[in-house]
C-alpha cells in the first residue's frame, strides 16, 4: 500500500470512529452536552440564581410555543431572556442586573426584543397577526420581521419621555414604515404618561384602530392599521 493510500485509509478509519462514537452517545450524554452548551451561553448573566431561572424557561409552555413559529436562534435566546425578566421582575436588583447584561451583550435593541416578550406584547401581537395573515409561513415571516426590526413596530416609552416626543416618534415611525401593527408601551411613570395622553396619541394615528392592554404598572397600546 502506497503512503498516500495508507494516509487515506487512516483518515477514513478515524472518521468512521468519530461517527461511531457520536452515534453511541447515550440520551443522557446528549442532554448533558446541550445543558453545558446552554450554561456557556448563559454565563454572561453572572448571577447563578438568574441563570437557573433562565434554564427553566427553555422548558416552559410559552417558550415551546414560540419555538414553533420562530426559528432564528438569537431571537429565541432573547425570547428566553424576556421570559426570565418576567419571572424576576419583582426583584428589582436582579431585573436591573439582567437588563444591563442584555444591553451589553445584545445592545438596546436586544433588550427591547426581550421586553417585547416580558411585557406579554409578543403574545398579543401574534394573536392579532393570526387574524390577518394568510398562512403559517406568512405568520412566521411576520413575527421574525417584527423582532428583527423591533424599532419599526414598537415604541418603548421611558420615564423621562414627554408626550410631545412620544407623538413625534410615533408619527415618524408609522409614516416611514406603515406597520400593520404598531405598539406603544411603557411601565411605571412611562405607563402613567401614556395613560394620561391616550386620546392625544390616538388623534395623531387616525389610520389605526386602537386596542389597549392595561395593568396597574404597565400600559400597552396596539395600533392596528385600518383596512380600506
Amino acid at each position: 500500500m502506497s503512503s498516500d493510500n495508507l494516509g487515506d485509509k487512516l483518515i477514513e478509519d478515524a472518521a468512521k470512529g468519530a461517527t461511531k462514537g457520536f452515534l453511541e452517545f447515550t440520551k443522557e450524554q446528549v442532554v448533558l452536552y446541550i445543558q453545558k452548551f446552554r450554561d456557556k451561553k448563559l454565563a454572561f448573566i453572572g448571577e447563578q440564581k438568574t441563570i437557573d431561572i433562565a434554564k427553566e424557561q427553555y422548558n416552559s409552555g410559552e417558550s415551546k410555543f414560540c419555538h414553533t413559529y420562530i426559528h432564528d436562534k438569537q431571537l429565541l435566546f432573547l425570547v428566553g431572556m424576556g421570559l426570565t425578566l418576567r419571572r424576576i421582575e419583582k426583584d428589582e436588583e436582579k431585573r436591573m442586573n439582567l437588563r444591563t447584561k442584555i444591553i451589553r451583550k445584545f445592545t438596546v435593541k436586544g433588550l427591547h426584543i426581550a421586553e417585547f416578550v416580558q411585557n406579554g406584547i409578543l403574545n398579543r401581537y401574534m394573536g392579532i397577526l393570526l387574524e390577518i395573515v394568510d398562512s403559517i409561513k406568512d405568520l412566521e415571516k411576520q413575527i421574525e420581521e417584527v423582532l428583527k426590526n423591533i424599532e419599526r413596530y414598537s415604541l418603548f416609552v421611558q420615564s423621562k419621555d414627554r408626550i410631545g416626543e412620544i407623538i413625534r416618534m410615533s408619527i415618524n415611525t408609522t409614516h416611514s414604515f406603515s406597520p400593520r401593527i404598531f405598539v406603544i408601551s411603557g411601565e411605571g411613570l412611562a405607563a402613567e404618561t401614556i395613560r394620561e395622553n391616550i386620546e392625544k396619541i390616538q388623534d395623531t394615528l387616525q389610520r389605526y384602530s386602537l386596542e389597549r392592554i392595561s395593568t396597574l404598572d404597565r400600559e400597552s397600546l396596539f395600533f392596528k392599521l385600518k383596512v380600506d
